[in-house]
């Protein structure tokens, strides 16, 4: 009896103490997430902009299924603008249409091939149209899925033929049972480019981020990081008494992130971000004085390079590490 009294003590003890921490981590959690809006909103402001956009583009395409005469318009497949939004609108110029024009060119290809097969369908009478579906259906589902698999696809289209595989695949498989099949795809596809065409026009008219701007200026902070990697390694090195002034300096040092590691670590880590950035701003109608084609590709290369110059640094950095170093 003791032992189920002292066990239950230590039980309650353990509740209370689990209540007390959790009431302590509710009231902190309010602070906390303003700190953490506040800091992402500060490191880029145009982040801000960015979700009163979408905001505003969600607004106005509401409108497509509250309003009444619009709803009438357009039916129920109205709601397909609002998904379009949600899912096309990104925070560059470039990746909006990136999005937007794979989501409109897979849509309508799908429409026009689908309609063309149930064309054909109809022709043999109603026992082959099952089958001819059927193997229409495996036919393109296959190719659409296997050409997914080319890097130059899988780079720029691969949104597209998703969509492509979607769209064709629902207006097929409904045709077989839903009579007015054509009206259907006809609203699905006009409220896509309703939605499509209203994140272009936010993205383009109202404060746009050109992907463009944000892979030129993301190069230019690798260079002049590794610059002052390299600058603060040769500090480092040849000044190294004053660093190590005091025991308690040392600690206090190694408890603060590295400023020479954080350098170069972003340089090595930006690989897939200047790809993205590249690719999204190939899409974007921006040329130059000369009317030609801006190279991003070529600031894909300057980074690689980056990236390859930076293990130098990283060497550095690891023999300033070691409690040996060769003075000369």
């Amino acid at each position: 009896m003791a032992e189920t009294g002292i066990g239950n003590r230590i039980s309650r003890r353990h509740w209370k103490s689990y209540l007390h921490s959790f009431a302590e981590k509710a009231k902190r959690f309010p602070g906390l997430v303003w700190r953490t809006a506040w800091k992402v909103g500060r490191e880029d402001p145009r982040r801000v902009i960015h979700a009163l956009k979408v905001g505003l583009a969600l607004t106005l395409v509401s409108l497509l299924y509250l309003m009444e005469p619009l709803f009438k318009g357009l039916g129920k497949n109205a709601m397909w603008a609002v998904m379009t939004v949600v899912v096309v609108m990104e925070f560059t110029v470039g990746a909006t249409l990136c999005k937007g024009l794979n989501r409109g060119f897979g849509t309508v290809l799908a429409g026009l091939l689908a309609f063309f097969i149930e064309y054909v369908a109809d022709i043999p009478g109603l026992v082959y149209r099952g089958i001819l579906i059927g193997s229409a259906v495996f036919l393109l589902g296959a190719a659409s899925a296997y050409v997914r698999f080319i890097p130059y696809v899988k780079k720029n289209y691969d949104y597209g033929v998703l969509i492509f595989l979607v769209t064709f695949n629902l207006i097929m498989v409904s045709s077989y049972r839903v009579d007015d099949v054509g009206n259907m795809a006809k609203e699905r596809i006009s409220t896509i480019a309703i939605g499509c065409g209203l994140c272009l026009l936010m993205c383009l008219v109202v404060f746009p981020n050109w992907s463009g701007e944000d892979l030129r200026n993301s190069t230019i902070a690798k260079l002049e990081g590794l610059a002052k990697c390299i600058q603060d390694c040769v500090m480092e090195y040849f000044y190294e008494s004053d660093k190590k002034a005091t025991q308690d300096d040392e600690e206090q040092e190694t408890e603060e992130e590295d400023p020479i590691y954080n350098g170069y670590k972003a340089v090595l880590d930006s690989k897939a971000n200047d790809e993205a950035l590249a690719i999204q701003a190939s899409w974007e109608p921006r040329f130059s004085r000369n009317c030609h084609r801006m190279p991003w590709h070529q600031y894909v290369k300057v980074g690689s390079a980056l990236r390859h110059f930076s293990y130098t640094v990283v060497a550095l950095h690891g023999c300033l590490q070691t409690e040996i170093q060769l003075h000369t």
